[in-house]
């Protein structure tokens, strides 16, 4: 007869132990357990004789029996120890019993990792955006989020990987939890005010102006410089030449100055000098 309507679901975890049982009295002259590899049904333990065997070489020293070898023990277990373990027990009254386990091993959850980012919409509002994840490809991994005001108790926020979440006047904690059937993990998120969009823009529009104002100072202040020099290099470039001498000899005519007075003769050179630009 076959005992129970399918295999009876069991968890383990990774490098944990499961209990296979079967729960009904019964005087056992044989049980042989299989176990599918390879695309067949393989027998990896026997009862016999009052004698328990393990011919499955991949769970030797790892699996142990009791109850005459209707239940039996698996430690360390692996990922690949996943499967339907099926029993089959003769009893003393030449009765088969058959009873199925489908066992599901997991790995344990790994530290989650938050990944945020900080935006403002159109009306001026800061919100953040939070992105849960973990390295593992398992399909069994749920994600939920939780919350606190400073040291308060934590309060259900929502379900999923990713949340968005707008930033309030008081900082609040998020933590986002990753669980399987086998144990979870989480990881917290300090989720702290930020200024409004409005008071942003403010804040950039001063940045520009003292940014603006620096290089307006610093160009008049190149211009005062470069004027200078070319001024004084102007200087320098004046040449003073001497045209029209007269000769070092006493005339007869007088000159009249101004005031139609005679004054005296010329007794020297009188030069006139002109500036020559080049």
């Amino acid at each position: 007869m076959v005992t129970g309507n399918g295999p009876v679901p069991v968890i383990g975890r990774v490098e944990g132990s499961v209990l296979l049982p079967y729960c009904q009295p019964v005087s056992v002259v044989e049980v042989t357990w299989d176990f599918p590899c390879n695309g067949h049904r393989v027998k990896v333990a026997e009862f016999r004789n009052q004698k328990f065997s393990i011919t499955g070489e991949e769970f030797r020293s790892r699996m142990d029996c009791c109850d005459n070898g209707t239940s039996v023990m698996i430690r360390n277990l692996t990922v690949n120890d996943s499967g339907i373990y099926t029993a089959l027990i003769y009893d003393t009254e030449h009765r088969r019993h058959e009873i199925s386990y489908n066992l599901t091993v997991f790995e344990l959850v790994p530290k989650p990792e938050i990944k945020w980012e900080k935006k403002w919409n159109e009306d001026g509002q800061c919100y953040y955006t939070l992105n849960c994840s973990v390295q593992s490809d398992s399909p069994a991994l749920s994600y939920s989020w939780m919350y606190r005001y400073n040291n308060s108790e934590y309060q259900h926020y929502a379900n999923g990987s990713t949340i968005q979440i707008s930033a309030h006047k008081n900082t609040r904690e998020f933590l986002c939890l990753v669980q399987n059937p086998v144990n979870e993990e989480n990881t917290a998120f300090v989720v702290s005010t930020c200024p409004e969009k409005g008071n942003k823009r403010i804040e950039e529009v001063l940045i520009l102006s003292v940014i603006t104002s620096v290089c307006f100072l610093a160009a008049v202040f190149g211009f005062l410089i470069l004027r200078k020099s070319r001024l004084v290099k102007k200087n320098h470039d004046i040449i003073y030449t001497g045209i029209g001498g007269f000769p070092l000899k006493s005339t007869n005519q007088n000159v009249c100055n101004q005031n139609g007075t005679n004054r005296k003769p010329l007794l020297y050179p009188e030069t006139t000098y002109v500036d020559v630009k080049r």
